[in-house]
């Protein structure tokens, strides 16, 4: 069953010509209704995702972790500082999201509605990737402070068992973990445009539908 949006499109496009503007006006403001719930969308998920993050986080600090070496990894400077710079940037972020959303109108210019709709597509592009690369960084940097300072590695070159294959040890265990890391990422990826590419696909195809009114 065709939607409002659909029988518009229809009837505009099946209309007499003495009728044009009112009927694509009518479709533009549909459209403008369509992209301003996507970009709501994003911005809820976006809140809830932080929300997420920030209550399992405060949740780890606030029970603790029985081993001692995640305890030192979780209140180190480094952990300190990623923590409030990515707080920072998802903030920064969601300002973002609810800035696009307030920009999209039905009462603009439709050029205006494109390129607000094209904004917004890149932001949640660049937000997807600012997670995927960050998280990368961030778990790249966590592997080599792992292999110079957990106790079981330490132990084990301490022992003598590796004398003369300490760096292929090391070479080998950051390259498993790196690959690991990777598969890990590309999980989180996919799971990011499940939820972000449906609506970022419904974006696209509304400013196609924009683009194609305007030639």
């Amino acid at each position: 069953m065709m939607d409002q949006l659909d029988i518009l499109k229809e009837k505009w496009n099946t209309q007499n010509r003495e009728y044009p503007q009112v009927s694509a006006d009518n479709i533009k403001k549909m459209l403008a209704q369509k992209s301003t719930s996507i970009v709501k969308w994003l911005l809820i998920i976006a809140i809830i995702e932080f929300a997420v993050m920030s209550s399992i986080n405060f949740l780890y600090s606030f029970l603790g972790s029985p081993d001692e070496f995640t305890r030192e990894l979780m209140n180190s400077n480094f952990m300190k500082v990623s923590w409030a710079i990515h707080i920072i940037a998802i903030i920064y972020f969601i300002y973002l999201f609810y800035k696009n959303y307030k920009n999209i109108s039905a009462t603009q210019p439709t050029r205006s509605l494109m390129k607000n709709i094209i904004k917004t597509r890149k932001t949640m592009k660049w937000y997807i990737w600012y997670n995927i690369i960050g998280g990368f960084i961030s778990g790249m940097i966590t592997t080599v402070y792992m292999l110079n300072n957990h106790p079981l590695i330490n132990e084990l070159m301490e022992s003598g068992k590796m004398d003369g294959h300490e760096t292929m040890f090391y070479v080998l265990t950051f390259l498993i973990l790196t690959v690991i890391y990777i598969i890990f990422l590309g999980f989180i990826y996919l799971i990011y445009m499940l939820i972000y590419g449906i609506l970022l696909k419904r974006l696209k195809a509304n400013y196609d539908e924009l683009k194609r009114m305007e030639v």
